[in-house]
């Protein structure tokens, strides 16, 4: 299918690179970008921009890097780790996000979510009619057309296709189908599971650049995103690279509702399937404990519309970490939770003083 893509796309004048690993992927979108040389470049939101830590990157090598969508551009504004596939600041209370408005910009701090709203979408707006390039996270690809889709409800990614001139476009190689007709099913599963509507408001396609005088992208990249995929379809955790990150797990998994998204060492994957991947993405020492993140009640497998088996990938983690001798460090914390469960304030203290923090550009493998 990969193969095929490649063929199908440069047929249509879509300059194809492959990256490996997540610093491949920033090196290649940053080296574009400054060959661009944009003085405004927007993203979209998509979990595989914040998997290879885009922003990070982009900060590193003084590329303006501004998320279009409004609850992205929140999180970032904010620094808060975003805490859900769909509803990225659905964890901050209006309350901060005026805060926040207030201390960057001088905004009068006003508690009305609409007026919040309004002040982001009128800033946004404005960065929008000045894009030269954009960097976009493709949800799905088909082989037999070339074809690049994007879903949202609030049409950011069809307002960055329409007017930058230069598109990048970053694919993970699971999320390429065969045929328009998977797309489309895989569609109609997103929408039922992430938004509960039969379509996205904004279903997004780009094939090719734009001719002269129309809409559209002058010039289009297309970056092929490994970062250890091959590795995990090796080590037999194939199927949760099914997952389209619909959010739908998270809506019945008990300890994801108990701790939010704070709770996976600020991976963009959270709930089950971020305890699934994160083992797998991260640096052993934040992904392995996420491992101990399921209560084991199966509820995520009833949401899951991919019918991933997530009680059978957590028993293949725990035998890969005992096999490696990485277990004998939880049977010591448990013992220690043992202890510590009877005196409350103890145990807080010890939780705080000892969570995972993530140290920037050194959290992926």
């Amino acid at each position: 299918h990969l193969a095929r893509l490649e063929r199908v796309a440069q047929a249509h004048g879509v300059q194809v690179m492959h990256a490996q690993s997540a610093q491949e992927a920033n090196r290649l979108i940053i080296e574009t970008l400054k060959s661009f040389n944009a003085a405004e470049t927007l993203r979209n939101r998509h979990p595989l921009l914040d998997e290879i830590q885009l922003d990070e990157a982009a900060r590193i090598n003084a590329v303006r890097l501004t998320p279009l969508q409004a609850g992205d551009f929140l999180a970032q504004l904010t620094e808060r780790h975003s805490g859900h596939p769909i509803w990225p600041v659905g964890h901050l209370t209006a309350e901060r996000i005026s805060d926040a408005l207030n201390e960057k910009w001088r905004v009068p701090k006003t508690y009305d979510p609409d007026h919040l709203a309004s002040t982001v979408r009128r800033r946004l707006r404005r960065q929008l009619l000045r894009v030269d390039a954009a960097v976009l996270g493709v949800h799905f690809a088909t082989t037999d057309e070339g074809l690049f889709t994007f879903l949202d409800n609030d049409g950011h990614n069809a307002s960055l296709v329409s007017l930058a001139r230069h598109v990048i476009l970053l694919l993970s190689i699971e999320h390429v189908a065969a045929n328009s007709a998977d797309v489309e099913a895989l569609t109609r599963v997103f929408a039922l599971s992430a938004w509960g509507r039969p379509l996205p408001a904004y279903i997004t396609q780009l094939q090719k650049p734009a001719p002269p005088g129309t809409d559209g992208p002058r010039t289009l990249h297309l970056i092929l995103v490994d970062h250890r995929r091959r590795e995990i379809i090796a080590q037999g955790f194939g199927e949760a690279l099914r997952c389209i990150h619909c959010g739908a797990c998270h809506t019945l998994c008990p300890v994801y509702q108990q701790i939010g998204g704070a709770g996976y060492a600020h991976s963009p994957y959270t709930g089950p399937i971020g305890a699934t991947l994160n083992p797998l993405l991260l640096a052993p020492e934040l992904g392995e404990p996420q491992v101990g993140l399921c209560d084991a009640s199966g509820q995520c497998m009833t949401a899951c519309p991919l019918a991933i088996d997530f009680a059978r990938l957590r028993r293949a983690h725990c035998y890969r970490l005992a096999k490696a001798g990485r277990a004998g460090k939880d049977r010591r914390y448990f013992a220690l939770w043992r202890y510590l469960i009877d005196f409350p304030r103890l145990f807080i203290a010890f939780l705080r003083r000892n969570a995972p923090q993530p140290r920037k550009g050194k959290s992926l493998r």
